[in-house]
């Protein structure tokens, strides 16, 4: 890799995560290069917790127990930046307030109830799925947490095709700084990892993706357009609904 795209993939890295990177790599200006980079880290994230899992079960842990202290890693690396999102997503458009209101409550650093709920239901879904998946012989777990890691990032992007709800924040930024090419970049790259993860079972991005997509359009529809909350919200979902079909489908709902 040249020095650029090491920079971007380092910028990736700092943005997802909170493992210490070289400071250069907190520049804001490296945005659009760390973006085609998001789903590789992801992946990077995805294994590292279905890793966690797999070797849980293997030390003796019951699997739900393994897949607690998996999914919990997962929330120290990435700082559970996108499962802030999920929750705000939910209080800000579960309040049943005017736009405006909505986006206010949103930027409230305070937990509500809808959020709070919200959260809980998406990480014991995950960490059931999780569970699950872990008994299964080989790297099952670890193929799909990695799967789903990297295109649940890609349909975030897609998703930001979507108008922005308000002029600043995260999403508006992003939008101004990261072209076109940069966000199809890391679309594509997100699936093309997820299908040569799954292989004859890529089929099942089209419930991820629907998932991700129902959560975007709920947020069209309540609010008129997106915000970086809104494209958390549309990762957690997308993320939950691979594991679970990967989980029902792997295991044979046994």
């Amino acid at each position: 890799m040249g020095p650029q795209a090491v920079n971007g993939f380092l910028a990736a890295a700092a943005f997802l995560t909170r493992i210490p990177m070289p400071r250069r790599a907190h520049d804001p200006n490296l945005i659009p290069a760390a973006v085609p980079w998001f789903p590789v880290v992801g992946a990077g994230i995805g294994a590292a917790v279905g890793g966690l899992v797999r070797i849980g079960v293997l030390a003796g842990l019951p699997p739900l127990a393994a897949a607690g202290v998996g999914a919990a890693a997962g929330l120290a690396v990435t700082g559970a930046l996108h499962e802030d999102g999920l929750a705000d997503t939910f209080d800000g458009l579960g309040s049943g307030r005017s736009g405006q209101r909505m986006l206010e409550i949103m930027a409230d650093p305070r937990l509500g109830a809808f959020g709070t709920s919200a959260l809980v239901v998406s990480i014991l879904l995950q960490v059931s799925a999780l569970a699950a998946l872990a008994v299964l012989p080989g790297a099952a777990v670890v193929t799909a947490a990695a799967a789903a890691h990297s295109s649940s990032r890609a349909w975030a992007a897609l998703a930001f095709a979507l108008p922005r709800a308000a002029a600043d924040g995260l999403a508006a930024r992003y939008g101004e700084q990261v072209g076109r090419w940069k966000r199809a970049i890391r679309f594509t790259a997100g699936i093309a990892i997820a299908v040569v993860l799954l292989r004859a079972d890529a089929w099942m991005l089209l419930p991820s993706g629907a998932a991700g997509a129902l959560t975007a359009l709920w947020a069209v529809k309540r609010l008129g357009g997106i915000t970086g909350d809104i494209l958390g919200a549309v990762q957690q979902a997308a993320l939950a609904a691979l594991l679970l079909t990967a989980a029902a489908l792997w295991t044979g709902g046994s």
